[in-house]
């Protein structure tokens, strides 16, 4: 890779940890102010009157010693309950067996900056936002001959992909561009755009597929926009709002919507759905903490990892899930304290 690739990969990611990070729930302080919004007040009674369940550790990997993670973004479970982690640190792709032991590293293959985003049967998806390169991975190795590019529309806009077993997709969210959800064909070129109104950051989040159903996240207000996995050009998302979402920054979320606060407190990186579940990582300061919303938008449960006290590093990164025999098993990436994939279960009562 030459300098000049390094250091735009290298801005790239900056850019996209510095907006998705934006003010942590433990890194920002409340300045006096209990306002809420009417709809995140409704949430937090919501929220307290839900029932918890405890969230139970299978297992967690920081990687080996000669294959150590360093800053697992992403992670997907492929075929058989494996579990795949792309490496922003390392710009490579981790392989865990189900079990928890490490298989392989695929590093040196030409990975920017990789980003998972799909897995078909035992392939899988990755975007390279140091390059804007999407490329398939089969049988241990990249596939250059069935990569494609993606053309960004500015070098400083954000762009989250999705890759289904049929179609790719890209959200744009940028300052001073037009942010939308595209719809693209395989050669990487869009056929269908869906505009996103309104303040960009509103948008910052990944996609996912739920169903037929385009899913796209808001790391910083507690709601998903909706489209059709065939929307036409020019289609309008449907909002949905997460009823129940409660979080130490919702005080600090009306702050900063008010002109109070300079920046966004980040609420929820990641979300998977699985069924007819939407399953959403809220932050907390220490601990695991998944909230589980229905097709509706509302809270059904709480589900919370075992601690004793917090801890002001704590920074989880994504998440993702699969159905089991009695439940559920979630895939949590973390960046600090240390970088690590946790894996929890959890058996519905």
């Amino acid at each position: 890779m030459s300098p000049s690739a390094v250091r735009r990969g290298s801005l790239l990611l900056l850019i996209g940890l510095v907006f998705l990070t934006g003010c942590l729930p433990y890194s920002c302080r409340r300045e006096g102010n209990d306002a809420l919004y009417p709809g995140d007040s409704l949430s937090r009674r919501v929220a307290q009157r839900t029932p918890a369940d405890t969230l139970d550790s299978l297992w967690g990997s920081t990687g080996t010693e000669a294959h150590p993670l360093r800053h697992p973004r992403t992670v997907r479970f492929v075929e058989g309950g494996a579990l795949a982690v792309s490496d922003v640190e390392r710009n490579s792709l981790f392989c865990f067996d189900p079990a928890g032991g490490m298989e392989r590293e695929l590093g040196g293959q030409g990975f920017d900056t990789p980003y998972l985003i799909g897995a078909r049967s035992d392939t899988l998806v990755v975007f390279n936002a140091g390059t804007n390169r999407i490329d398939v991975v089969a049988d241990a190795r990249r596939l250059p001959e069935r990569s494609v590019t993606y053309e960004r529309p500015a070098p400083e806009t954000l762009v989250y992909m999705l890759a289904t077993d049929t179609t790719m997709y890209a959200k744009v969210v940028g300052q001073d561009t037009e942010s939308f959800v595209a719809r693209l064909n395989e050669e990487g070129a869009p056929v269908a755009r869906a505009p996103l109104a309104g303040p960009y950051w509103r948008y910052a989040g990944f996609l996912r597929a739920w169903g037929d159903t385009l899913t796209s996240l808001s790391g910083f207000r507690p709601v998903v926009d909706l489209l059709p996995a065939d929307f036409a050009d020019g289609a309008t998302p449907d909002s949905l709002a997460l009823v129940g979402f409660d979080s130490p920054m919702l005080e600090r979320s009306y702050a900063f919507g008010q002109g109070d606060a300079t920046e966004a407190p980040l609420l929820t990186p990641a979300a998977a759905p699985a069924g007819d579940s939407l399953f959403v990582l809220n932050l907390r300061p220490g601990w695991v903490h998944i909230d589980v919303y229905n097709r509706r938008g509302q809270l059904q449960r709480r589900l919370v990892e075992p601690h004793d006290e917090g801890s002001p590093n704590f920074y989880p990164l994504d998440l993702d899930v699969r159905r089991s025999r009695d439940g559920y098993v979630f895939a949590v990436t973390v960046r600090s304290p240390e970088p690590r994939l946790e894996v929890f279960q959890w058996r519905p009562k």
